[in-house]
């Protein structure tokens, strides 16, 4: 599928990050691809606080060619939903074409806090939701959507995973835990390497 806006304009694509790190491991590769077509492409990072993740989501978000936003109210670990986070997250996401977000069934609350805010602060909107798939996603995670990894696409997630030097020992940013994920959801897909995602709702112009 060609993403394209009815209008024939780029469309807007952003993705929601509970942590630095999580859009580049779930959606890395599809955002790139997206900016090199020429679509808008940004990340809103629900967890703005700490100063030295913060540098590296920035210095990720340009490997990716996304444009990056933080709420810096948001602390690794103790995210809640509440009235003036799903604000701060509906005006940015509100005239998005696209957003993509992690899965609400998840064994980090961040994540599945993240879900709930997604949700919140699309409930008014047509704005086409896709969930992607963390580490640390559930087994209702179910895709029906994927994206084939490109070599410049991988090249693009793999420039802004390195960025996240933090994170550097975690076993789900070791190589051969991304190869033996891009090839599993491949399979399924019919393709060498594929990321995957759970379509809530697609705009279909």
């Amino acid at each position: 599928m060609n993403l394209l806006h009815p209008t024939g304009q780029p469309m807007n694509v952003i993705a929601v990050s509970p942590h630095a790190d999580d859009a580049e491991y779930g959606a890395g590769s599809l955002l790139t691809a997206l900016s090199a077509r020429g679509h808008r492409v940004g990340i809103a990072l629900m967890t703005g606080s700490n100063e030295m993740r913060m540098a590296e989501a920035k210095s990720a978000a340009s490997m990716l060619g996304a444009d990056l936003v933080a709420d810096a109210s948001g602390r690794d670990g103790t995210l809640d939903v509440t009235p003036a986070r799903v604000r701060w997250l509906e005006e940015r996401i509100s005239a998005a074409d696209l957003v993509l977000a992690p899965h609400p069934d998840d064994t980090h609350q961040d994540h599945r806090t993240t879900a709930a805010v997604v949700r919140a602060a699309l409930r008014r909107t047509p704005v086409s939701l896709a969930w992607y798939r963390t580490p640390s996603s559930g087994q209702s995670f179910t895709p029906t959507a994927f994206s084939p990894i490109t070599p410049e696409g991988a090249e693009g997630r793999r420039r802004a995973l390195k960025e996240h030097r933090s994170q550097a020992d975690r076993t789900y940013l070791q190589p051969e835990h991304l190869a033996l994920k891009d090839a599993w959801f491949g399979w399924l897909s019919g393709q060498p390497a594929a990321e995957p995602f759970e379509v809530v709702r697609y705009m279909l112009y």
